[in-house]
């Protein structure tokens, strides 16, 4: 499963994006994978793991990688939508 953020597509919205996912969410970062044109981290919150990924020519989108992982994926992607509605 994976949710686009059409709201915050850049490089520096990533960083933005882990900020108020540490804040609202209190997530630890699993591992960071930082390339020149792309980035995938690992991240877990409420004992799910999930990704947060950037692409150049894509965006930043989350993935869920397992059925377990698509309930806290939808809940971060609903209250962004709710948040970033009018931007």
């Amino acid at each position: 499963m994976e949710v686009d953020i059409c709201a915050v597509p850049d490089w520096d919205g990533f960083d933005k994006l882990i900020r108020f996912l540490i804040n609202e969410y209190a997530i630890d970062i699993v591992r960071e994978i930082d390339g020149p044109d792309a980035r995938r981290w690992i991240l877990r919150a409420q004992g799910k793991v999930f990704e947060l990924r950037h692409d150049d020519g894509y965006g930043n989108y989350f993935v869920a990688p397992s059925a377990e992982s698509e309930r806290i994926v939808t809940a971060i992607g609903q209250d962004l939508e709710k948040r970033l509605k009018d931007v």
